[in-house]
């Protein structure tokens, strides 16, 4: 299964949610299974995840510091399996590129931090564990059962 982690500058949201599923998925046993990576709608190529998202992933001990911004590239699209976008309009952007519904998942609204202090961060952290936790549960655990 191929995930791809997508939000808007791909120097926060994204990259944490990266960081923290491949976390998720080397403590379930299921790291090998998978590949995943995180991408931006209007990211700057090559930059740095944001100082405060790293600091907020490195507290519970995930590494994403050589972490570098991408922006989608329409290759993309036919190259994951699921989209896991940050927000309805994340989504809607995909599926207007082509991307059929039943390939996005959409948690919820996970809102950005950027440009705020690390509190904010810490918030956009947990609820990201939370919903990851979901995500990881009800689709990438029953996928792998049935060996996609």
């Amino acid at each position: 299964m191929k995930i791809l982690f997508v939000c808007t500058g791909n120097t926060c949201r994204s990259p944490m949610a990266l960081g923290l599923f491949l976390h998720l998925a080397e403590e379930k046993g299921a790291a090998g299974l998978l590949t995943a990576g995180s991408a931006g709608l209007s990211a700057v190529e090559g930059q740095p995840a944001s100082a405060q998202a790293i600091a907020a992933c490195q507290e519970v001990g995930v590494d994403i510091a050589g972490h570098r911004a991408r922006r989608l590239a329409g290759a993309d699209l036919a190259r994951w399996d699921l989209f896991f976008t940050m927000s309805e309009t994340h989504a809607y952007i995909l599926e207007q590129a082509g991307v059929p519904a039943k390939s996005i998942y959409v948690p919820g609204e996970i809102a950005d931090p950027f440009g705020q202090e690390l509190e904010a961060y810490r918030a956009c952290r947990e609820e990201l564990s939370r919903q990851l936790e979901i995500f990881y549960r009800e689709v990438v655990e029953p996928a792998l059962k049935l060996g996609r």
